[in-house]
């Protein structure tokens, strides 16, 4: 596989794991000290990311991925933008957040983790 493949089999995996809140899957993504930062400018650790979502304080309802761009690939880093909506139920309730995430990425071994995370409201 390219570099360009590892990362986007990296972004599809965090996708399906936060859909499935499945926490070790979705830490398994990450470098141990990666962090996100919400639309709201926070900036949370991983560890406590993680914590929230098994806590319920983060749920994330089906997952619609949109476009997705990798760019900047280097030896050691590189950088994701992807576009997806989120909070929709099956039933097409619920509220539909259109988010924009960039994310950076550093290579791990073999492949790449992701070590940071923003998420902004995307228009």
């Amino acid at each position: 596989m390219t570099d360009e493949e590892l990362i986007l089999e990296c972004w599809n995996a965090q996708l399906d794991a936060m859909d499935a809140a499945d926490t070790a899957a979705l830490g398994a993504c990450f470098t141990p000290d990666a962090h996100l930062v919400h639309m709201t400018g926070r900036v949370q650790p991983l560890d406590s990311w993680l914590a929230g979502i098994r806590a319920g304080q983060f749920v994330y309802h089906r997952i619609d991925r949109r476009s997705v761009t990798v760019t900047d690939v280097t030896g050691t880093t590189a950088h994701l933008v992807g576009h997806v909506t989120t909070g929709i139920t099956d039933d097409g309730s619920g509220q539909a957040w259109p988010l924009r995430m960039a994310q950076t990425y550093v290579r791990s071994g073999d492949s790449w983790l992701c070590s940071e995370s923003r998420v902004t409201f995307d228009r």
